[in-house]
């Protein structure tokens, strides 16, 4: 912007890239915190997406630095980039954390129901000769019985 004459048109786009883009990059820290606050391993975040912008990004530094020569929009994009890659680095840290004991402690918990249900309903010993029937003799068949009694089934 030269002093004292008229803006171009070139002049208010790189005032919008500035701010824009700064705007942006601050813009990423309440996605961040959001994913970092969410008890849910945050499920709603796409890391698909977060890795395309990011990629998308670090395609725009490499046309910056190799063809435009234009070393602050390279910087502009690389800070982008990198908080494309936080919010995804966030996003698997949070899952794996979520999901590893959660994961592991439903799966031992439902393990050990079924043995619980299948021991209740095993059929008892008898002293005669018995036929099975594997339709209602199975433990499956007693698990399926369990859980239509507890509402789990219809």
């Amino acid at each position: 912007m030269s002093g004292g004459a008229a803006m171009t048109l070139a002049d208010y786009s790189l005032a919008a890239f500035a701010l824009l883009n700064g705007g942006r990059t601050v813009a990423y820290f309440p996605q961040m915190v959001r994913v970092y606050r969410d008890p849910n391993g945050a499920a709603a975040v796409s890391l698909f997406t977060w890795a395309l912008f990011a990629a998308s990004n670090v395609a725009t530094v490499a046309y910056a630095l190799a063809v435009a020569n234009d070393r602050l929009v390279a910087l502009v994009f690389a800070l982008n980039a990198a908080c494309c890659l936080a919010i995804v680095a966030l996003t698997v840290l949070k899952r794996v954390r979520m999901t590893r004991p959660s994961m592991l402690a439903e799966r031992v918990a439902s393990m050990q129901h079924a043995a619980q249900v299948i021991a209740a309903h095993a059929p008892a010993p008898h002293h005669g000769v018995h036929v099975a029937d594997p339709w209602r003799d199975s433990p499956s068949a007693s698990v399926r019985e369990e859980m239509i009694r507890q509402g789990g089934l219809s």
